[in-house]
């Protein structure tokens, strides 16, 4: 993989005649934000540039998120001289649809992202772990090419810096990303839309669900400090609750006072996923993650362990916490 400098990727995107889009699968904020802002910038100058997308998107970004592909064909994707991955650290989450990594990389294919141990192996990369978001290195590289950011392009770009800062008040916000967040704003950014459309539009049943989900699968251990809940499949069932609107539902038990780390755990087919986030930058959850062959951020960061039952999940990674907090 060649780290490129952004300079090296704003002259390949200017010089590329038709750009193909892509992100991670169950795309949220910052995912739709980055590729569906650079579409917008790419076409205001004159790039002819399409985004894919082959899964369903999140209800509360659809009302933004329009006009993409859900599928290419062999000959569609011929007709792309650049391939462009935004936010995705890796093969298992690129949403290529019926195409392998393999086969773009025959390509031109470029990625951009912030995950630290990105591994997705695209033909040449920028990768920023420092940047709280993929959307703020898209920002600083529409920035360097000194050319104008039309609003549509800054609105979607606002959003996923949104949504990856907690509205800026996660740890990875930076003097930077609120930098790039105020060059968004004064090239026009509807941030009333995006407050709410994304933040202040909730459906009642999502209430009553997460009401219930308190209500009844809120577990506190280490004295308050770990929150977890497990979403069963009847609670799903009883509030019709599609999981691709599980953006923000950990930010609940996070917010919970005393809470330092917060889990959320839900079952697939492939086994039990897993949520964590911590609120305290002395207790890192990462690590854990990787160790059950997952990743993420520093403080947001996830996996799956496909073991039976939910009190196998708990009798692996409870202990875990306790030797966290407690500094082992």
């Amino acid at each position: 993989m060649n780290n490129l400098p952004p300079e090296s990727i704003t002259e390949k995107l200017l010089q590329a005649k038709r750009v193909l889009l892509l992100t991670h699968l169950r795309p949220d904020g910052d995912a739709l934000g980055s590729t569906f802002g650079m579409r917008a910038f790419l076409r205001s100058q004159g790039v002819a540039a399409e985004v894919l997308i082959p899964c369903a998107i999140p209800r509360r970004y659809s009302r933004m998120c329009r006009d993409f592909a859900v599928s290419l064909s062999r000959r569609e994707l011929d007709d792309f001289d650049l391939v462009l991955a935004l936010d995705c650290a890796n093969e298992a989450r690129l949403g290529c649809g019926e195409f392998t990594p393999a086969e773009l990389r025959e390509k031109n294919f470029i990625c951009i992202d912030h995950h630290r141990g990105n591994s997705l192996a695209a033909g040449e990369s920028w990768i920023m772990p420092e940047a709280a978001s993929t959307c703020q290195m898209v920002m600083q590289l529409i920035s360097s090419m000194e050319l104008p950011l039309v609003p549509e392009s800054a609105t979607f770009l606002l959003t996923g810096m949104m949504t990856d800062t907690g509205c800026f008040c996660f740890s990875n916000t930076s003097g930077e990303s609120l930098r790039a967040a105020a060059l968004t704003v004064d090239a026009g950014a509807d941030i009333e839309k995006i407050a709410n459309d994304i933040f202040f539009s909730k459906p009642l049943t999502q209430l009553k669900f997460e009401a219930e989900l308190i209500e009844t699968q809120l577990r506190t251990v280490c004295n308050g400090q770990v929150a977890y809940a497990c979403v069963t499949d009847e609670l799903l069932e009883k509030y019709d609750f599609d999981l691709r609107e599980d953006e923000g539902l950990i930010d609940i038990l996070r917010g919970l006072e005393g809470v330092v780390i917060a889990m959320l755990v839900h079952h697939r087919p492939d086994g039990w996923r897993i949520s964590l986030r911590s609120k305290d930058s002395r207790f890192p959850v990462v690590d854990i993650a990787r160790d059950f062959g997952g990743g993420g951020h520093t403080m947001a960061a996830g996996c799956t362990i496909d073991v039976p039952e939910f009190a196998e999940v708990e009798r692996l990674l409870l202990p875990r916490f306790e030797k966290l907090l407690a500094g082992e």
